[in-house]
Formats: structure tokens, sequence, C-alpha cells
């Protein structure tokens, strides 16, 4: 496919303007309500008994949402090829403040939080960086797997050179430390590569080793492993000996049964299981809306990961599919993980559920990206008629030129 604009394609601007893919922001509208429902129902006790108000949680989260609602529909208008321009530096601004970052005050243990306690800028949210990063290993990721993509079954061009830039915001995340964060990161590159049709062969080796280097060297992750350590060590089938999380997650999850306990009625959101507002905010639903309910939501992610896809496979150009194929993996990636965790399946690694953890930097990075996937299905749809077009005007032709 040729890298070329909507303009360049000869595509009628109105046309861009009333085409929406009408099932994929129905979908998105529905999970985001049913997120900030379910945010509401696990946080308004936490909420009262930690900062005495109920909407501690929620006004925020409502406040971002409608944000980043905004920011989706502004976003979905803007040309996604202007971000090649911007990638790069987007890219060091992201090393920038993941630095800075690393300055600031520890929260909970770990300096993943742009934020201050004093000073003027005590009066900003805190911002997890981590969150802005997501989006722009995506763009690098594209943009190099786009320029090179003749040489892709070279080594170093279909593996060591999209790897690159990864490497540096590793070992940033590591100092955090922010092990979801690699984790998650590396999948997205990797889902990338392998699905943007680099040599498979590259992807199995730098996997192997990758893994090797990580479990072969513990001296050099000796940190690293420290931290991580109790989580591995709590991921076992004997209830006795699971992480505090875990057995209140799963007491949940058993205690809602097929249909429920009711919406409102969870017992352990009552400062029995950690995070229930964030990471394990799907225990919580499992309890108050059962197996049901709990089917609907992973159905709902199911449709959305597909239109993603579908969305993806129809770009107008490769670069689209690429960005595409990115966004929808790092949802999927953070569904499946996050899923995992609460139901025990892998250890604890602390990533959030998109559209339901409390977290404001999440939630509208994530609808932002999700304006560009708008935008990306738009010029997809422009492509797809114009080459209709021709090919009704090419057939006409032939028609016109049979009966002279």
């Amino acid at each position: 496919m040729g890298h070329r604009t909507a303009k360049q394609l000869n595509i009628p601007p109105i046309g861009i303007k009333r085409y929406y893919p009408v099932g994929f922001i129905i979908n998105l509208v529905v999970l985001v309500a049913f997120g900030l429902l379910m945010l509401f129902s696990a946080s308004y006790t936490t909420g009262y008994l930690r900062f005495h108000d109920s909407y501690h949680f929620i006004r925020s989260q409502l406040i971002f949402a409608v944000m980043g609602l905004g920011i989706m529909m502004v976003v979905a208008q803007v040309d996604y090829h202007i971000y090649e321009r911007i990638t790069w530096w987007g890219y060091l601004v992201s090393a920038v403040l993941l630095c800075i970052v690393l300055t600031c005050e520890p929260l909970n243990g770990c300096r993943r939080w742009l934020h201050w306690s004093k000073g003027p800028l005590k009066v900003f949210p805190s911002i997890q960086v981590s969150e802005i990063v997501k989006f722009v290993v995506i763009l690098v990721t594209a943009w190099i797997m786009i320029r090179y993509r003749s040489r892709r079954n070279n080594w170093f061009y279909g593996l060591v050179l999209p790897v690159l830039p990864l490497i540096p915001i590793i070992a940033l995340l590591y100092l955090e430390p922010h092990l979801s964060g690699i984790v998650l990161m590396v999948m997205i590159v990797g889902s990338m590569m392998l699905l943007g049709g680099n040599a498979i062969v590259w992807i199995s080796g730098f996997s192997g080793a990758l893994v090797a280097f990580v479990f072969l060297m513990p001296q050099a992750f000796h940190d690293l492993t420290a931290y991580a350590g109790d989580r591995i060590g709590g991921w076992t089938e004997v209830f006795e000996d699971m992480l505090w999380q875990t057995q209140q997650s799963l007491l949940a999850i058993g205690s809602g049964g097929v249909t429920g306990l009711g919406l409102g009625n969870s017992m352990e959101k009552q400062l029995w299981l950690p995070e229930c507002t964030n990471d394990f905010i799907f225990s919580v639903l499992c309890e108050e809306l059962g197996f049901m309910g709990a089917m609907v939501v992973i159905i709902l992610f199911v449709a959305l990961i597909f239109q993603g896809i579908y969305i993806a496979y129809n770009a107008a150009d490769l670069y689209g599919t690429l960005i595409a194929l990115g966004v929808t993996a790092q949802i999927t990636w953070q569904v499946f993980f996050n899923i995992a965790v609460v139901t025990n399946t892998v250890p604890n690694t602390g990533i959030s559920l998109p559209f339901f953890s409390s977290g404001g930097t999440s939630l509208v990075l994530l609808l932002m990206e999700m304006g560009v996937m708008l935008n990306i299905a738009r010029q997809g749809k422009y492509a797809q008629l114009k080459r209709k077009a021709a090919k009704e005007a090419k057939e006409a032709a032939q028609q016109t030129k049979k009966e002279n």
C-alpha cells in the first residue's frame, strides 16, 4: 500500500466529516459508561472511609471521562499522518518525563507519577508518564517499520532497529520500578512486529534472549527480582500461601456466583480488597454482577478488539494499519493481564483494566487513542470508497467502449 493522505487520495472532504464507525463508537461509549458505574460502586465506601467523601474517586474520573471524550472527538478530525512528523520529538519528551519522574516523591514505594506535594505545582493532578509512553512507543515502532519495510527480513532492520528505542524506556521503567509497564510495552512492540510482517524467527529470538537475560543474570536484576519476588512467590495454587490481594480477589469472584450479590453489595470493597478501585476492580464487578456480568464486560472488550483489528485491516495505508494494531494490542494485553491477575492465572503485575480502573491519565490517553482509531477508520473508508469509484468508472468505460 502507498503512503498517502486522504487529500492525496482525492477523497471529498465532506465525506470524512459524515462517516463514523457507529458500532465502534457505541461499543466504546458503553464500556466507558459501564466503567464509570462500576468505579462508583467499587469506590464510594473506600472514598468515604479514607477521604470522608464517597464521591472522591468518581468525581475526578467523571471529569477526566468528559475531557477524554472531548479530546477524542477533536483528535478524530486530525490526519493521523501528522504524528510521523512529531514521533521523535514525542519520544524525546517522554524520555525526559520518565527521568523527571525519578526525582518525584515515591507513592506506594514506586516513582511512577509526575507529582509534587510542595510548591506551586502541587495543585496539578498527578500524571502517570508510562501511559503517555505507551502511545509514543507505538508511534516510534510504526515509524521504523514503515521506513525499513523492504528490509524487514534482515535481522538488523527487522528486529534490532525496532527494539532499540525500547531499551532506554525499559531502563527508565526499571528504575521506577514498573515491571508491568515493561512487560506491556514489550508485548505491544512484539505484537506490532509480528502482525506487521517482520520475520517471526527474529521475534522468537528476541523473546528468548530477553527471558534468558532476565532470569540468567540475577545479579544484574537483583533489585527488580527482589521487587517482584514476593508477587511471583505468591503465585501458587495453595490459598494460604497466596498474597492477600489474590486471596481477597478470589473470595470476591467466588462470592459472586452466576448472577452476583447485586450492584453496590460487594463485601470485599469494604477495605478488605486492596486496590479495589484500580487493579482489582474486575473482582468487585464479579462479586456484584457475577459470572454473567463478567461475561458481558469480556464480550464488550472482545468486540472492541475485533473492531480495532477491522479498522487496522481496512486502513488507507500501512502506517495507519500499524498504529491501529499497536493501540488494539495495548488494550488486548491490558485486559488479558488484568483479568489473568485477579483470577490468579498469572503473577500479580499491577496492570489496570482499560476504561474501568481509576486513573485520569490512563482514561484520557486511552480515549485520545480511540480518536486516532476513528481517524484511521475514516481515512480507510475514504480509500475504500475511492477504490470502489475507480473500479466502477473503469467498468463503465469498458462498457462504453464495447457499445461503441
